[in-house]
């Protein structure tokens, strides 16, 4: 009503001024627009239309052994279970990631080897939920041999096994203490260095 109301007394003014405009009519020829103004137009239509498409690669799937993945009230294996996601099944948004869970944008905290870009895909484990079967590594094996005769961290009672379990992640948490490093149990680069 507003917008009626100031064109129409703006068209008064116009007819009491006594104003008149002669403005050329503006036409268009399609023919005559420079290719490269062409390329312009469709690759800023390509770009705007990209905008609306959702990223299918953001999305995250459970992918088990069958059974249903356990959201965590924490991220480790003991915290309580909040509910159990079936195989398959879209989760909400990752937004971060601690000690091996993702954290989702709901607060609960999913492992992270049960996650996937693609629905219904089988992975082999022992269980669901954070314990995965425990895999040798001579790189973990060496982490702990150093841990345990350079710097006298006990590693527990398996030993140097070359299995990066709670025993291996605790020892390396007290070895960043006493070096000063941040105390998260990775064995990263800065705790690599130091350590060999």
């Amino acid at each position: 009503m507003e917008a009626l109301a100031y064109t129409n007394s703006y068209a008064a003014y116009e007819e009491a001024a006594g104003i008149e405009y002669d403005l050329p009519e503006l036409t268009l020829n399609w023919n005559k627009i420079p290719s490269s103004a062409w390329l312009s137009l469709v690759c800023i239509t390509v770009l705007l239309s990209s905008l609306h498409v959702a990223d299918p690669a953001a999305a995250a799937y459970v992918r088990t052994n069958g059974s249903c993945l356990n959201a965590r009230t924490a991220p480790y294996v003991g915290a309580p279970v909040y509910t159990c996601v079936r195989n398959g099944a879209a989760l909400a948004p990752i937004v971060g990631s601690q000690n091996g869970f993702y954290k989702l944008s709901t607060g609960r905290y999913v492992a992270v080897g049960y996650v996937g870009n693609a629905p219904r895909r089988r992975v082999s484990s022992a269980s669901v939920g954070g314990r995965v079967r425990p895999r040798y590594s001579a790189g973990t094996r060496a982490i702990q041999v150093a841990l345990r005769d350079n710097y006298g961290i006990p590693i527990g009672s398996s030993g140097a096994d070359g299995i990066y379990g709670s025993n291996t992640r605790n020892a390396v948490r007290q070895f960043q203490q006493r070096s000063g490093l941040r105390v998260d149990g990775i064995v990263g680069p800065q705790t690599r260095a130091a350590l060999f």
